[in-house]
């Protein structure tokens, strides 16, 4: 490598010392041995072709997987924005169908709650028919005053027992049976719209930006400036051709001074085998002719093979180090390119998803439609459940209304029957007495003016007077109005006033 045209480039500011010793020998043979040395070397450096030729490689490698991965970032940009468009399509349908759900949802849960009142409320008027014991004096009697028993017929002993539990049976069975089915289908429901929301999320995560492992670096997360990255490769590579070409010069400068020193050929052959030679360069290079130089272009020539000699170590190192560091950029290429055709897999994936809920969002809205359907259908039963209870608890509280006024009926007619009674006794005493007078004042009379009186003036002048007494004119003895606890009417007569103040408040 002449410096008349061109010299190594060098990677250090101080230059180091030849590893092989000096031109400045004085003998021609030891001037040949370093030249010798200084051919091999040159001839070794020459290997950085191959570093050469993988920077094309690289460089051509990392325009395609630019080029390409430029495409499949426009390819996943425009799903992603088409993903983004036909999910909020979805999610405006999904919560739709939740409206719709969540409304009948509501109405169940307040029809249900009214159900429940229903219930309460009838077995609150059933517990306190059970509650409700028929009072003694009410049961038929023997005449002498035990109970009467009437064959085939169990005895009763609260108002329950004069009622049928069959109709309150078959109501809460109807009404549970409704309840069980709305159930079943609220519960297919809530899981078709869990199962959209699912497939709707995990589209969701899919699209999301991938976030970052402990060892991820800001190189992996973000993509890298690709125009600056090809500035730097096309650099590297055009450095790393013009430092191969320099030290093929060096080389080309290293067997022209050896043919202008004498022996230098035979030395060669003497001491390079044709392995320390590229191709194509054989020991009968080194005995051609050479080009005439005169001393001092000779000592030029050394001066500068000398500098150069000491650089192509360092030319070398700079080649691998370029390399490896293109080696570097294109691996960061490749792992964007990597992680782009991971996007692309992930939003082809959405993608997918998406078709696959598209294909089952029609059963969604089915199965929503027949909810409400199938919602209006059961609430008809359980609304007729519920006014069947409400008229058994009309009926049951009739019941008990009216045993409180039979109680209270029951004690007017004994208050009655022993006015009657009294009026009676009295109306019977003052007849008796009458009677006793009447017979008193006709035997005075008789006694006094009977003797002057012929027998046959007045059939009845003798008679005795008129005599009554009361009959009862059915056969219905004191048993038939019973004489109940003071207590017992007391409470009835103070429940009937209640219930009629609350009938007029109304």
């Amino acid at each position: 490598m002449l410096q008349s045209t061109a010299s190594l480039p060098s990677r250090h500011s101080s230059q180091r010392p030849s590893p092989t010793g000096s031109v400045k020998s004085t003998g021609a043979e030891a001037s040949v041995e370093i030249l010798i040395s200084w051919l091999v070397a040159a001839k070794r450096s020459l290997s950085s072709i191959h570093n050469v030729q993988r920077a094309t490689t690289l460089l051509t490698e990392a325009r395609s997987t630019i080029e390409t991965t430029t495409a499949l970032i426009a390819r996943t940009t425009f799903l992603r924005r088409s993903l983004h468009s036909q999910l909020k399509i979805l999610r405006g349908v999904q919560y739709e169908l939740e409206g719709a759900a969540h409304a009948v949802k509501q109405e169940i849960h307040a029809t249900v709650k009214e159900l429940e009142g229903a219930d309460r409320k009838l077995q609150d008027d059933i517990e306190l028919l059970k509650q409700s014991k028929v009072e003694a004096a009410f049961k038929l009697r023997t005449p002498d005053g035990d109970a009467l028993e009437v064959q085939g017929q169990e005895q009763k002993n609260t108002l329950h027992d004069f009622v049928d539990d069959k109709p309150v049976e078959v109501l809460r069975y109807s009404a549970q049976a409704a309840r069980t089915s709305i159930e079943a289908v609220r519960s297919t429901i809530d899981g078709s719209i869990r199962s959209l929301e699912d497939d709707l999320q995990s589209i969701n995560e899919v699209l999301a930006d991938r976030t970052a492992t402990s060892s991820s670096t800001k190189s992996d997360l973000y993509p890298p400036d690709v125009p600056k990255l090809l500035r730097l490769l096309e650099r590297n590579a055009h450095d790393m051709a013009q430092s191969l070409e320099s030290l093929v010069q060096h080389f080309d400068s290293c067997v022209n001074a050896i043919k202008h020193t004498e022996g230098g050929g035979a030395a060669v052959a003497k001491n390079v085998t044709s392995e320390d030679l590229p191709d194509g360069v054989g020991v009968e290079t080194f005995e051609g002719p050479a080009q005439p130089m005169t001393e001092d272009e000779r000592a030029n020539m050394l001066r500068v093979l000398r500098t150069d000699a000491d650089q192509v170590e360092d030319v070398v190192t700079e080649i691998q180090d370029r390399g490896a560091d293109m080696e570097a950029q294109v691996e960061r290429i490749v792992a964007w390119r990597a992680s782009c055709e991971t996007s692309y897999r992930d939003v082809a994936t959405a993608f997918r998803s998406l078709e696959k809920v598209g294909d089952r969002l029609p059963s969604y809205v089915a199965e929503v439609t027949y909810f409400s359907s199938h919602w209006a259908e059961e609430r008809a039963k359980i609304e007729d459940c519920m006014g069947g209870m409400e008229e058994l608890c009309e009926w049951y509280e009739n019941f008990l209304a009216a045993y409180d006024g039979m109680i209270v009926e029951a004690a007017r007619r004994r208050m009655v029957r022993k006015r009657m009674e009294q009026l009676v006794q009295e109306v019977q005493t003052q007849l008796d007495q009458m009677y006793t007078d009447d017979l008193s004042e006709r035997e005075r009379f008789r006694s006094e003016k009977g003797d002057y009186l012929p027998s046959d003036i007045w059939h009845g002048l003798n008679s005795l007077p008129a005599q009554f007494g009361f009959q009862r004119l059915n056969d219905e003895g004191l048993g038939s109005v019973p004489e109940l606890p003071k207590e017992i009417i007391t409470a009835a007569l103070k429940r009937v006033k209640a219930a009629q103040k609350e009938a007029d408040q109304r």
